[in-house]
């Protein structure tokens, strides 16, 4: 099944508009039902991730708390991260245990080992207990004081850990998408229905498509009938401004 020419369609309207499409592209197109999953370009929606565990260290950047905040090549899920976690090492058992209970120990701050994220008044909040004043007062002047806020520091940056946060979204129901056919190939046996309406909507291949480019000092309308190579266009050039000179 080769749905590579759009995404499926929920409305049989617009599948039949992307088949429209298709034919006037002079493709060998028909309009089948088809689960969401199972097609080349799926409908896919972002999964809500809000979850500190499944983000991993990125890199870092010397910057203000100021200048992250309005850092506009940030999301705010990912301004949260930088400015409330800092990156540790330890063994997988300290991270476990910090992750599941929220407990630390001198094995989550170990140099080396898995990479983790510990939040910034957690990690404070031990040192203190620990008997390690200086870094506590470090980070604290950081990530928790108003003073702090205006000066440069490195922060750490985050990124997903499984890969694309984008996942397939499911539909109880078939949806509506384009399948490309081989030249060579017969068409597969289809529903009467179906049949029927890829005849039916064979002429509208033949409806001319339009598009417009707007350029600088003029506006250039396009209407094309068929593909790049093999169809027919009408150019209208029309400019902007109107001189005899």
């Amino acid at each position: 099944m080769n749905t590579n020419w759009s995404t499926p369609k929920t409305n049989f309207l617009a599948g039949m508009l992307d088949l429209r499409k298709a034919l006037a592209s002079g493709m060998r197109a028909k309009l089948i039902r088809a689960r969401n999953e199972d097609c080349n370009f799926p409908i896919k929606v972002k999964n809500r991730i809000t979850d500190f565990r499944i983000y991993e260290f990125s890199n870092s950047t010397l910057q203000t708390r100021t200048g992250i905040a309005v850092d506009q090549s940030k999301n705010e899920f990912n301004k949260y991260l930088t400015l409330t976690f800092k990156t540790c090492y330890g063994t997988p058992e300290a991270v476990q245990r910090y992750y599941s209970k929220g407990k630390l120990s001198p094995d989550n701050f170990k140099g080396v080992g898995t990479s983790h994220l510990v939040k910034v008044e957690d990690m404070v909040r031990y040192l203190e207990i620990s008997g390690d004043p200086e870094r506590a007062s470090m980070f604290r002047q950081q990530y928790l004081t108003e003073k702090g806020s205006k000066e440069n520091y490195f922060y750490d940056n985050y990124r997903y850990k499984y890969g694309s946060p984008w996942a397939t979204k499911l539909f109880r129901r078939k949806l509506w998408v384009v399948e490309l056919l081989k030249p060579d190939v017969p068409e597969a046996r289809v529903p009467v229905l179906i049949h029927v309406l890829n005849v039916l909507l064979y002429p509208l291949k033949y409806i001319p498509r339009r598009s417009i480019l707007r350029m600088a000092d003029y506006k250039c309308i396009t209407f094309r009938i068929g593909s790049v190579v093999n169809g027919i266009s009408v150019e209208f050039n029309i400019p902007k401004r109107f001189s005899f000179k």
